[in-house]
């Protein structure tokens, strides 16, 4: 995958020499179209840990196409997984996407990246294509290929489709696609490797084994297992135990038999015939423990797939955590963690593999611009903002690069505010605050001299500034 790197490296240094790239490089009719008749059947019904083994052992052999049509049924009959995997997604693709140019002062850059954001938001199967790479979050990857179309200044991305997973292959050692008819949409016995003019292939995860091994997702099959069997253990025990049942009692072997033939009719007649000296009783079955062994069992399986997706699991279940523990906010900041790590990895991809391809065929003349796919958290925000005030009383204020790299960040365009006429504690040119609070003769003198100084400013501020102040001298 070195050829992006060497693509991205010689387009960010060029100086407007570089030769457009062939036209039979640009692909502009798709070859991975294939019949829904294609798709490979359930593989989820009747499923038991043996076959779940074979299926794996496959996967390491190379063929994947069971394993990733067994994913796909986890992912659509388990809710718990499905919801999970729609929120760790809606992170990144529920924030809006902005395009940077690399030099906002250079009119070059500014275009190309005008350029992009054009095409971008003319791609209507931009946000789609998007979702399908980041399913290699779970997966080990995801393929998507590109579509240009001809326009008058040039291409355009025309379509980004989704490569069906059952037409990846590694039976040759190494990621190879399956050819499809181009006229039935059926899959052929030929394959082809990724070309990188032709296919987007994102990796989503941190796994380090071979990608034909299955990703994050393989380590939780058996929890997706148990907590389907678990299911049905608990209807067979409602369905044996759950009603209450005759127990009957009896002297000798005649009474037995008597019983046993009032027993096979009284689910017929609705009642029993016995005689005096037969005792019978009508037991039930207490589900109180059994129902909250059951729940607590299911919940251990859920828990651990929430782990996995999203990193924690007090967004999927209400958790007693304790008053102050913190719980709460710590695993806030691992989701966090998460989203801002999709994002990155999205955009690194973007950028690499379809923008770096697009402004080539485009020759566009600036340098490949930065995507920017959401922000920081409200949280990160706020502390920014605090920080940014601390940086104004003590008389800093942030470069025309901090405004660019607070810019990416927040995902909000920022620019500095012009010079107010009104004299305030940063501009006034005959006040300094440091001036006033040395002069003061107490704490109390100095918040009475700023705020007739200041008077559009409240007392609790005032304290603040002198506190920073003091710790800025300290």
């Amino acid at each position: 995958m070195g050829w992006f790197k060497n693509m991205y490296k010689t387009l960010r240094d060029r100086r407007g020499t570089e030769k457009s790239i062939s036209k039979n490089d640009i692909p502009t009719h798709p070859i991975s179209t294939v019949s829904s008749l294609m798709e490979p059947c359930a593989m989820a019904l009747n499923m038991d840990a043996g076959r779940i083994l074979s299926i794996v052992a496959e996967a390491e052999a190379g063929s994947t196409r069971d394993l990733f049509a067994l994913y796909r049924d986890v992912i659509i009959v388990d809710s718990h997984i499905q919801s999970e995997w729609t929120k760790r997604k809606l992170a990144v693709l529920g924030d809006t996407i902005s395009v940077l140019p690399f030099d906002k002062k250079n009119p070059a850059d500014v275009k190309t990246a005008e350029a992009v954001n054009e095409a971008i938001t003319g791609c209507k199967a931009f946000r789609m294509a998007c979702s399908h790479m980041m399913d290699s979050s779970l997966y080990p990857i995801s393929v998507v290929e590109k579509v240009y179309a001809p326009v008058q200044r040039g291409y355009a991305i025309a379509n980004l489709i989704p490569v069906p997973y059952h037409l990846l292959d590694w039976t040759g050692g190494k990621l190879q696609i399956f050819d499809v008819d181009p006229v039935s949409g059926y899959i052929l016995s030929t394959k082809h490797d990724p070309d990188p003019s032709r296919y987007i292939v994102h990796k989503g995860n941190l796994l380090t084994a071979p990608e034909n091994w299955g990703g994050p997702m393989r380590s939780i099959l058996f929890w997706w297992l148990l907590s389907a069997m678990s299911r049905e253990w608990w209807a067979r025990f409602l369905d044996r135990y759950g009603s209450p049942f005759l127990v009957g009692k009896f002297a000798d072997d005649e009474g037995k038999n008597l019983l046993e033939r009032a027993f096979s009719l009284a689910t017929r007649l609705g009642g029993i015939v016995c005689s005096r000296d037969t005792s019978i009783e009508i037991q039930k079955v207490s589900s109180n423990d059994s129902g909250d062994a059951y729940d607590k069992f299911l919940s251990i399986c859920q828990r651990e797939k929430s782990k996995l997706i999203i990193g924690q699991t007090l967004s999927a279940e209400a958790q007693p955590t304790g008053l102050g523990s913190g719980v709460s906010s710590l695993q806030g900041a691992v989701r966090d963690d998460i989203r801002k790590f999709d994002a990155m990895m999205l955009s690194d991809t973007l950028i690499h593999q379809l923008i770096t391809q697009f402004c080539q065929i485009n020759n566009l003349p600036g340098r490949i611009p930065k995507l920017v796919w959401g922000s920081q958290s409200n949280e990160d925000i706020k502390a920014m903002g605090s920080l940014l005030q601390s940086f104004a009383v003590a008389g800093m204020e942030l470069s025309d690069a901090g405004i660019t790299q607070m810019a990416e960040n927040t995902g909000y365009s920022l620019q500095r505010k012009a010079a107010s006429q009104s004299p305030t504690p940063f501009n006034s040119p005959n006040t300094s605050i440091s001036k006033i609070i040395l002069e003061s003769e107490s704490r109390e003198n100095a918040v009475i001299r700023l705020n007739a100084a200041f008077p559009s400013i409240d007392r609790l501020q005032i304290q603040s500034m002198i506190d920073d102040f003091m710790r800025g001298a300290l």
